[in-house]
């Protein structure tokens, strides 16, 4: 004002719109009550410096009072309409980034199909909308998921709420009922310095639909279980039907003959009933597997780890293949190497691809056994010199009953060892692969966690 009245001369109406300059960036820059304060200030010094008797508060016109009444008047309209207009910028900003963080928690929720889906939602509704606290009452399971221990709300108020339907408030916490369509599935509580009732209700909708998509989920998840549960039980019949059939009909046709054509010499009785023998191990082989195969599908496979060497292993599982020249097996086995795991079910693991190998391998060929310690996993690999598997069949030899192309109808066999075997090391938290040498064969490694809690 002093610069306007002694420096730059300007008239009175200059310095008025100068004044009302100075108001408006005042409400832009800080407020309506800055402005307002602003305002009266700048009326007083309009007052004194250019409405006559210029040097003091006195107005001596009355047309000056209208003037200054004016002045104020159009100085604090200003303010308010300036202060009005950012206010509104700023909750326009404020709704961006609220539908933004919403966007971005709806991604989230999409894109999570773990089994803990809504803890995983209620953790990231927390976390992207920057809320203190945040938790869902589930009111068909009776669960709730996040934490509000250190409000003191409990799962009976939430599903108070969920009960009544209505929206209540416990100290810093809100809560609402959590509605799909007309029904309320549960209930939501909140807290936080960003949360308004309008952020509120929209995280209640995402979750509820959040919800639902878990349940459907779940259900198809169920669905697929069942179906594979038939699925399963229709090929284990199917494969046992053959696998039955084929021994059943060698023994009845060899007891048939001893029976009611008694054989002319004892050693056409000897190989009647060794046919018999072999069909009868053949029949009870095709039986365990299917069990045991039944019992891994089932997850009932129970673990009794223990300490054990890699060559004992090698060692126990080799000395059940029944084969005729044990020096066909040339292992690499270094005698320190250990693992924490159930040294029978590894056995039986082990015997399976040793059998496997032994019937698609040429007879007398060798077949390799290594064993190597590797990032602290344990790694048994056992190759052989047969026809190899085809490059799309790798993944599916692991497969319930289904026999590779180059073998299929040659050598017999159920089709369910490299299964179980498979079933028994992802049991030990461990993988099984299959791949080729370079110069013929298969060869088939196991990895296992060294350490029971790898």
């Amino acid at each position: 004002m002093f610069v306007c009245f002694r420096l730059a001369e300007v008239n009175a109406t200059t310095a008025a719109l100068a004044l009302l300059l100075v108001v408006l960036a005042v409400a832009t820059r800080w407020g309506l009550s800055e402005a307002i304060a602003t305002s009266i200030v700048a009326m007083l010094g309009f007052n004194y410096y250019f409405l006559p008797p210029v040097g003091t508060l006195t107005v001596a016109d009355p047309e000056n009072w209208i003037a200054l009444v004016a002045f104020l008047v159009t100085a604090v309209t200003a303010s308010q309409l300036s202060t009005q207009a950012r206010r509104r910028a700023e909750e326009a900003e404020a709704g961006r980034r609220q539908m933004g963080k919403l966007y971005e928690l709806s991604r989230a929720m999409l894109m999570d199909e773990a089994r803990d889906a809504l803890w995983q939602s209620v953790a990231s509704a927390c976390q992207i909308l920057e809320l203190e606290a945040v938790a869902f009452y589930d009111a068909a399971a009776g669960r709730m998921y996040g934490s509000t221990a250190a409000s003191g709300i409990t799962p009976d108020d939430l599903s108070h709420v969920a009960n009544t339907a209505e929206a209540v408030s416990i100290g810093r916490f809100s809560m609402m009922p959590v509605r799909l369509g007309a029904s309320v599935v549960g209930a939501l509580a909140a807290s936080g310095e960003t949360l308004t009732p309008a952020l509120l209700d929209s995280l209640a909708g995402l979750l509820a639909i959040n919800y639902e998509r878990v349940r459907a989920l779940d259900r198809a998840s169920e669905a697929e279980a069942a179906r594979r549960n038939e699925e399963f039980k229709s090929s284990l019949l199917d494969g046992l039907a053959h696998d039955l059939k084929t021994p059943l009909t060698a023994i009845r046709s060899c007891v048939t003959r001893l029976i009611d054509i008694p054989p002319r010499s004892e050693e056409v009785r000897h190989e009647l009933l060794t046919i018999v023998d072999q069909e009868s191990r053949r029949l009870e082989q095709s039986i365990t597997e299917a069990v045991e195969l039944a019992r891994i599908e089932s997850r009932e496979l129970q673990l009794h780890r223990e300490t054990a060497g890699a060559s004992d292993l090698i060692g126990m599982a080799l000395a059940q293949t029944r084969e005729e020249n044990p020096s066909r097996f040339v292992a690499n086995v270094p005698a320190d190497l250990q693992a924490d795991v159930d040294s029978d079910l590894i056995r039986r693991a082990l015997l399976q691809i040793l059998e496997n190998a032994q019937k698609y391998a040429p007879p007398d060929s060798p077949i390799e056994i290594t064993a190597a310690d590797q990032q602290g996993q344990l790694v048994i690999s056992i190759s052989d010199h047969g026809p190899g598997i085809g490059r799309d069949e790798l993944e599916r030899v692991f497969e319930k009953f289904y026999r590779g192309r180059r073998v299929k109808g040659k050598t017999a066999g159920t089709g369910m060892g490299l299964a179980i075997a498979k079933g028994i090391i992802e049991a030990h938290g461990g993988k099984i692969r299959a791949s080729n040498r370079p110069e013929g064969g298969a060869v088939i490694s196991i990895t296992l966690p060294r350490d029971a809690g790898q």
